[in-house]
């Protein structure tokens, strides 16, 4: 309520008591670091204290007769609070904490708090106005500077993606930063919102997990730490990084008051693509470490046929070259002849060798050429080719008719044939007939040929063995070979997408299957031939 005074009509003692209360209340108001402002109802100074006249660099004979607001206002003094401090004096409110930025006679701002009372007559007509002012300053720039550190954080954390719940001491709620909302895909909203709010977005299989981090933390007092998926307002799932330290203030250790919430997806994406990354690289090297053990593998086959193999042909002219120079130095023309034919067989069998070794280690490295290939023509001619060296034995072939064609390189596919059909001629040998039988049938997606024959035969485990480098089934000389033929055609007929398998029973002859597919894909980098094997 705004204050009245009258003049007392007692007698002079009394008067004098006043004149004495009011000269202890100016001394009182001249010590105070406070600033008083008395103004008329006009609002025009007619005293100040010395506190207003330190604060503010303005003398009481400076004052007098002017408005506070002629010597105190400036540029960033708010328009709006002014209008809403005249609208309250006007209406003979008292005014109590009104915050406000001034400035001095040097035109440094400051802020005061202003308490305002209007003073009343015992009419109830306004007469004055009383004005304390106190310096804030230095606590407003304490809370400039903290809102602005607020700012600053806040703007930092965005960056980072780094969001925070709070929960307020005093009011006890707890809110969610921007960030939070972000994260989760949410509009903003001014509704309390806390950590369990937050961890309720959790992924379903890492709930578990995430109650057991903070039950331990709860526990032990550490900070928790714990990284997890949250699902978004849209379904998204991103990852996050929350961290928080319980609160140990009170006797039992209670939910941390700030949780720190930082977006992780973009970290988590990276480490899983150097996570795939490793993976192929790891592939990549078994891939080449296999490659160099079958390098180091065909190494030691090739040194084998060199040491071994190629020995043996080598012997044989060695030993018949000296046979000749006897026989001719004895003028023994027939003989000579004969060794001069063992001398020849010998060197076509090093060659056949020599060019198998080769024709087995370069397949891979050189692009087929593929294209329609005539299957009853190429038999046909590799029939012919090997008339010559059937001998006397009687051959019967059994040719089904309309072999089909197919797709594939006609050299390589030459090579299957040639080795297929000379094995057949070559482990039958010893019959009276040579019976050979060459068929073929359809399949879903390509064809199946066979070459059957009345040879020796082989156990049926032992038919893998056939397909590797320099693996022979039998030891009898009558059938001579260096074990690569059939490895070559596996070589061949896997490069065209294809498999080859056999099967036999002893002294009863053997079939070998040849599937080849209709369409031929290209051989990928995997299938080259091992480096080193040319």
């Amino acid at each position: 309520m705004p204050f009245t005074h009258s003049m007392p009509s007692t007698t002079m003692p009394a008067a004098e008591a006043v004149m004495r209360r009011l000269q202890m209340l100016e001394m009182i108001v001249e010590n105070t670091s406070n600033m008083v402002v008395v103004t008329d109802a006009e609002r025009r100074i007619t005293w100040v204290n010395a506190a207003y006249s330190r604060t503010t660099g303005w003398s009481l004979e400076e004052c007098v007769g002017r408005r506070p607001g002629e010597l105190l206002h400036g540029p960033q003094t708010n328009a709006t609070e002014l209008a809403r401090l005249g609208a309250m004096l006007r209406q003979k409110q008292a005014v109590q904490d009104f915050e406000l930025l001034n400035y001095k006679r040097s035109g440094e701002p400051y802020w005061v708090s202003l308490n305002i009372q209007p003073i009343l007559d015992a009419s109830g007509q306004l007469t004055s106005y009383v004005a304390i002012q106190s310096d804030i300053t230095e606590r407003k720039k304490r809370e400039l500077f903290t809102a602005d550190l607020q700012h600053r954080l806040e703007l930092a954390q965005r960056l980072a993606h780094l969001g925070r719940i709070e929960r307020d001491d005093e009011t006890g709620r707890a809110r969610w930063t921007s960030e939070i909302f972000r994260i989760l895909e949410r509009e903003p909203d001014d509704l309390e919102r806390d950590a369990q709010a937050f961890l309720a977005h959790a992924h379903p299989q890492d709930t578990a997990g995430l109650r057991a981090a903070l039950d331990e933390a709860l526990r032990s007092g550490e900070a928790m730490d714990a990284e997890f998926r949250v699902l978004t307002a849209s379904g998204a799932i991103r990852w996050v990084r929350c961290r928080g330290v319980p609160d140990t203030a009170a006797e039992a250790v209670d939910w941390p008051r700030t949780f720190t919430v930082q977006d992780v997806t973009l970290y988590k994406n990276l480490i899983e693509e150097r996570h795939r990354r490793n993976e192929e690289l790891n592939r990549q090297v078994g891939l080449r470490t296999r490659q160099l053990e079958q390098a180091y593998v065909s190494l030691e086959e090739f040194s084998y046929a060199l040491s071994h193999d190629l020995r043996t042909p080598l012997r044989h002219v060695a030993g018949f070259a000296e046979l000749l120079k006897e026989t001719v130095n004895a003028g023994d023309v027939q003989g000579s002849l004969a060794y001069c034919d063992r001398i020849v067989r010998a060197a076509m069998q090093m060659r056949q060798l020599t060019d198998g070794m080769l024709s087995f280690s370069r397949l891979g490295r050189q692009g087929m050429t593929v294209q329609t290939v005539d299957m009853a023509a190429l038999v046909d001619e590799v029939r012919s080719a090997m008339a010559m060296d059937a001998g006397s034995k009687p051959l019967r072939w059994r040719i089904q008719p309309d072999l089909p064609s197919v797709q594939g390189d006609p050299v390589l596919l030459r090579e299957v044939w040639m080795n297929l059909l000379d094995n057949a001629v070559k482990y039958a040998s010893h019959r009276d007939i040579i019976e050979i039988e060459v068929g073929w049938r359809a399949q879903p997606d390509g064809t199946e040929f066979h070459v059957r024959d009345n040879g020796v035969g082989f156990e049926n485990g032992q038919a893998e063995r056939l397909f590797s480098m320099f693996q022979r089934l039998h030891s009898d000389p009558r059938f001579e070979g260096a074990g690569i033929g059939l490895a070559l055609v596996r070589r061949i007929v896997e490069h065209h997408g294809g498999r080859i398998w056999a099967d036999a029973r002893p002294d009863q002859g053997a079939t070998f299957h040849v599937f080849l597919p209709r369409q031929v894909a290209p051989a990928s980098a995997g299938d080259a031939a091992p480096a080193g094997t040319a």
